[in-house]
């Protein structure tokens, strides 16, 4: 079976802010394919970043946008406009805390009818986790559960997070292996303790079953791994997405 693709999002976003087409190159030298973004995917001509992207061998995995732009219908025009000048599948958000059942579906109806436009685009409308929607149960049931039961699988999918996984007490690879079909991407994230939120450290340094999960994601088809870390430790960016690739390449899992 074919390893989903490597991609990278956020780690070096301030050595991309000295220079960023020189960034870019470094991430592709160290052997990632992809990376996933949002505005700063955009500046200039997306045309010709697109094309530069190319010639560094990257691809854009996904546009991600904010999740307020959803409940706009002009907006989520712009969406899907910027989507598809990126040359992406896919389109990613993320939402918050949810207190009732009530506002979840109301929440699975606005997903279902954004999806159901970018989807008549050719695009993928994709759900990004956090730890809340396996803390949040209603009568025993993940909110994450809910929202796929109340959503056409056509019009949303999920780009699963395995760190905010493991830290809402669930186990990612029975996770992906649960919602196989609707899963074209995950991230891969790892933490140094699940007694706080926070100890986030490079993919392979930590506590996270990164090996299972990338071996789920493979025999569900997924399409994308994307090394992610929400604040760095002790390393640099660069640093950072370099000790994730080379953990992942030791433990063959690339």
């Amino acid at each position: 079976m074919t390893r989903p693709k490597l991609g990278l999002i956020g780690i070096v976003h301030e050595e991309a802010k000295q220079d960023f087409w020189g960034t870019m190159r470094r991430v592709a030298e160290i052997g990632y394919k992809g990376i996933e973004g949002g505005s700063e995917l955009l500046k200039g001509d997306a045309a010709s970043n697109v094309a530069r992207f190319r010639e560094l061998g990257l691809e854009v995995a996904t546009h991600s946008v904010n999740k307020e732009q959803l409940r706009d219908e002009k907006e989520l025009d712009q969406v899907i406009r910027e989507a598809l000048s990126l040359q992406t599948k896919d389109v990613t958000f993320w939402w918050d805390v949810i207190d009732t059942r009530e506002q979840l579906l109301r929440d699975a109806e606005l997903y279902n009818a954004a999806g159901a436009r970018m989807a008549a685009e050719g695009l993928r409308f994709c759900y990004h986790n956090h730890a809340h929607e396996f803390q949040r149960t209603f009568n025993g049931v993940y909110s994450l559960d809910i929202l796929a039961e109340h959503t056409d699988p056509r019009n949303l999918y999920f780009r699963l997070d395995v760190a905010w996984i493991t830290l809402g007490g669930a186990d990612p690879a029975h996770i992906l292996r649960k919602m196989a079909g609707r899963v074209p991407a995950i991230h891969l994230k790892d933490v140094y303790g699940t007694d706080e939120v926070g100890k986030w450290t490079a993919v392979g340094t930590g506590v996270v079953n990164i090996k299972e999960s990338i071996e789920a994601a493979t025999e569900i088809g997924v399409e994308w791994m994307t090394v992610e870390q929400d604040q760095l430790r002790n390393l640099t960016g660069i640093e950072t997405a370099t000790v994730s690739y080379l953990n992942l390449k030791e433990k063959g899992l690339l």
